[in-house]
């Protein structure tokens, strides 16, 4: 915390020294749970009790750590050619103090000609992303899968990305998205400063994205990524958890917008991949909205470097379409989900319903409440729950 502290007072400073523009802003973001029912399992007591249960604190929309808060700043010197980013994130959970980390952004950027720009640091790129996210009705119905299942985001951790838009609606990016941060040992005779991992990222050109997106005006986006990884320790050779990606935006349909992806995801064997189908689609016409999505998974389950070859094939459907409506007072919010997971061996396959009602209210623009009743049926693998969440959500 005390080098994100150092860290914001040196952007400040440094911006207000160059004359940069410097903006702030901030979100808090909670789910509330006053209450709950869950049902007995039946299989171990017939009689079916019911238990209840309050709960406080789901930070964001599928982030179950607990309320949180976040501040952000952002510098940009008068040229528009040189900027950073800061974002602090406070999370409360279930017990103890808050904890700072998840997703801060500690980002540098320079753009030396208009068309190309090199970021460094710890940030996310979305301009490429799936555009059709979850809703946070999920949470409490059954499980959904967020954008990245369609095209995922670049992502860097600790390394940087270097991206140019040569012509108008090409994009073309690569990341180097972690590297192992040296470390010096104090300990040897003398106490020479060694730095003891500098070998460690030998490797790290193999944990690279390499991503391209096309816009075509009045039809829609095409985008490819191929998304690489380090092998793991002990098993040169072995390449683990490489993905290639393709999704299609089509917005030619006015009020229409669908988003498919595909994914080859390499796992522990080049010749052996799993497969992964999405198809998003948000049709909006004066009050009303409709979104869905469908999303499928084809390959293997419990994969590790040791079963590989005793793994079983997997098949997992994911169904969700939650409509809505707008009336004066809120918005009218539905949720209707499936899963369903066919389990390897002689486990019986898994299948889970779910149905949520809520209303959203936006107030001043930028503070939005959204309550409802959700629904879990009860099925082999999970008891019936019936919850009453509440999702608070404040921004500047």
């Amino acid at each position: 915390m005390k080098m994100k502290m150092v860290f914001a007072g040196l952007l400040l400073g440094a911006a207000m020294a160059a004359h940069a523009q410097v903006t702030f802003g901030g979100s808090v973001d909670m789910s509330i749970v006053p209450f709950q029912l869950v049902q007995g399992d039946e299989r171990e007591d017939e009689s079916g009790r019911y238990s209840n249960t309050m709960g406080a604190g789901i930070g964001g929309v599928t982030n179950t750590g607990g309320p949180r808060i976040r501040l952000d700043a952002r510098a940009v010197n008068a040229e528009h050619n040189i900027g950073m980013r800061l974002r602090v994130q406070a999370q409360a959970p279930a017990s103890g103090s808050p904890s700072f980390g998840g997703e801060n952004f500690l980002q540098a950027w320079w753009s030396p000609l208009e068309w190309l720009r090199l970021d460094a640091g710890r940030f996310d790129d979305d301009r490429l992303r799936g555009r059709i996210g979850d809703d946070e009705m999920g949470l409490f119905t059954n499980m959904m899968f967020t954008q990245d299942q369609i095209f995922s985001r670049i992502r860097v951790r600790n390394g940087f990305m270097l991206s140019a838009t040569p012509i108008e609606g090409l994009l073309l990016a690569t990341a180097l998205r972690e590297l192992v941060v040296f470390e010096n040992d104090n300990t040897t005779p003398g106490n020479i400063n060694f730095v003891n991992n500098r070998n460690v990222n030998g490797d790290a050109w193999r944990n690279m994205t390499f991503a391209v997106g096309y816009t075509i005006q009045d039809i829609g986006a095409i985008r490819l990524q191929y998304i690489g990884d380090v092998p793991p320790a002990g098993t040169p050779g072995i390449t683990r958890d490489n993905n290639l990606e393709f999704a299609f935006a089509l917005t030619a349909v006015d009020g229409l917008l669908l988003d498919l992806g595909a994914k080859m995801h390499f796992v522990y064997a080049m010749d052996d991949p799993n497969f992964a189908f999405s198809l998003g689609a948000r049709f909006r016409a004066d009050a009303l909205e409709l979104i869905g999505r469908v999303d499928t998974q084809i390959g293997r389950t419990g994969v590790t470097a040791e079963n590989y070859a005793l793994s079983n094939n997997l098949l997992r459907l994911n169904a969700h379409i939650w409509p809505s409506f707008q009336l004066d007072a809120a918005r009218v919010v539905l949720n209707f989900g499936i899963d369903f997971t066919q389990m390897p061996g002689d486990i019986d396959d898994r299948t889970e319903f779910g149905a949520g009602l809520s209303l959203q209210r936006n107030f001043f623009g930028s503070t939005r409440v959204r309550g409802g009743v959700a629904f879990a049926f009860p099925t082999d693998n999970r008891p019936m729950t019936f919850t009453i969440p509440l999702f608070l959500e404040y921004s500047f």
